[in-house]
């Protein structure tokens, strides 16, 4: 019989549905494992910080989980062996560095019955670890809320690479402080999407969301826009006034983009408005109080423009508390399959047509350098989708014609080239079926790799070998 607290409400029992609550509720990484390293029970948490969804962990083995790489060690193996509570510090393959303790549960023979596992990240541990203030250490003792889904909200945000997991990682960290967040991205690599994501995992998230582009907003009417004005303040003033968008950030998050087209004159107030959180209407005598959680974004060098004379130094230092820096989308091409085939779905349904790309489309699009990046991605999949309606598109289609014919008769050698040996029939099979397993699963290299029965790194290998030989068969 476990012991449960008197206090406990009737019929309340801790089933292994509340035990999942529970854990899914708790801000660090823990799971419990059996004596032999098969994971029994664990938090959405332990699995996002080792690249895996929930339930493949919880199929999981620890002795697996560090022959495939998913991080260096494990203390509740050692905790098994040694009969003692051992902690310590690992890297996960994500390489995050976590100070670990396993303390085993022993039964009444001495014989380990399961081991709980629990996780600290180290830059937190080691902040708090060397201050003596207790007011300090309370301050710092605001747990981070990590991601609890694995799938990181695909319908907004993709993340197959691995540098875009890790930034999805420290955002979603990031998002539990109130602190300024400085984002650096080429055009088109999705800075305000970020932010979107920043204030939807924030505790300000059922407040207002307030975007401003700087390089969008007229000189004469930046002021105005942003601080507001009482009524008369200049002529063609409306009559009622008007509140500025810090006004209507206010408990929320206000999102400045192109930060660096914000004129010289503007900064030196944008900077009295972030360290004195007033401000002040035009025309008016009164200041307000404000309470706004603040995300610039640019996509150029600020370091540089205040190095230059062009970009005010105090405001610099005073923005670039957390610098975050979105990778181009050349440099994470696990995502272009997915977002092509996310955003072939919305044109799909926006133009009602049921427009496929072939294998060869896709290969081109991750071939591809994208300076434009997502947003040029997703012009190129709409004119893609608007030309199929105009033309017969054939040869978007040839790919399923060929695919659909090869599982659906008996004549499968001829498609697959019949006059080959054995080696070339099959890899042509190969490729077919791959790229057959790709779409089913969205393009998501993962889930595919899953299906296929190889490893992640494997497929890559194999669709850049396809890349390769296409390309010496066109020269």
């Amino acid at each position: 019989m476990p012991y449960v607290s008197k206090k406990t409400e009737p019929g309340f029992h801790f089933e292994k549905r509340n035990i999942e609550k529970i854990l899914n509720n708790l801000p660090d990484p823990i799971f419990v494992t059996d004596r032999y390293g098969n994971v029994l029970l664990s938090n959405s948490t332990t699995a996002l910080t080792l690249d895996l969804s929930l339930d493949q962990l919880l199929k999981s083995n620890i002795k697996d989980l560090i022959r495939k790489g998913y991080y260096n060690k494990s203390y509740a193996l050692e905790a098994t062996e040694k009969k003692c509570k051992v902690s310590g510090l690992l890297k996960t393959k994500l390489n995050i560095e976590q100070i670990s303790t396993s303390t085993p549960v022993l039964d009444e023979n001495g014989n380990v019955i399961f081991v709980v596992t629990s996780g600290k990240a180290k830059q937190k541990t080691d902040k708090c670890a060397g201050n003596a203030n207790q007011e300090v250490l309370d301050q710092r003792k605001r747990e981070i809320e990590y991601l609890r889904s694995y799938v990181l909200e695909t319908d907004k945000v993709v993340a197959e690479s691995m540098s875009m997991r890790k930034l999805l990682f420290r955002a979603h960290s990031v998002a539990q402080t109130d602190s300024t967040v400085m984002l650096y991205g080429e055009t088109g690599t999705g800075k305000e999407v970020l932010a979107k994501y920043i204030h939807r995992h924030s505790k300000r998230s059922d407040e207002a969301f307030i975007a401003v582009n700087c390089a969008n907003l007229p000189e004469h009417l930046v002021e105005s826009e942003l601080f507001g004005y009482e009524k008369g303040a200049f002529t063609g003033a409306s009559s009622e006034g008007k509140m500025g968008l810090f006004e209507a950030a206010h408990g929320g998050t206000l999102f400045l983009d192109e930060i660096a087209e914000l004129p010289l004159a503007l900064q030196s107030k944008l900077l009295r408005v972030l360290e004195t959180c007033e401000v002040r209407r035009l025309g008016s005598h009164v200041d307000r109080t404000m309470d706004f959680r603040l995300i610039a974004a640019t996509h150029k060098d600020l370091k540089k423009m205040m190095e230059a004379g062009l970009f005010r130094s105090d405001l610099y230092y005073r923005l670039e508390v957390i610098p975050i820096c979105i990778p181009p989308l050349r440099e994470r091409p696990e995502d272009i399959l997915v977002l092509a085939l996310r955003f072939l779905e919305g044109f799909n349904k926006k133009y009602e047509v049921e427009v496929e790309f072939d294998a060869a489309i896709l290969e081109s699009f991750q071939s591809y350098s994208w300076l434009g990046n997502v947003r040029e991605l997703r012009n190129a999949v709409e004119r893609k989708v608007i030309n199929s309606l105009q033309e017969d598109s054939v040869g978007m289609l040839e790919f399923n014609l060929a695919e659909n014919s090869c599982f659906s008769q008996y004549d499968c050698l001829s498609l697959l080239g019949s006059d080959g040996t054995l080696k070339e029939v099959t890899r042509r099979f190969e490729e077919i079926y791959i790229n057959k397993v790709l779409r089913k699963c969205n393009g998501r290299i993962g889930d595919a790799a899953e299906k296929l029965g190889i490893y992640r790194t494997v497929l890559y290998r194999k669709l850049k070998r396809f890349q390769e030989e296409k390309d010496r068969s066109v020269n």
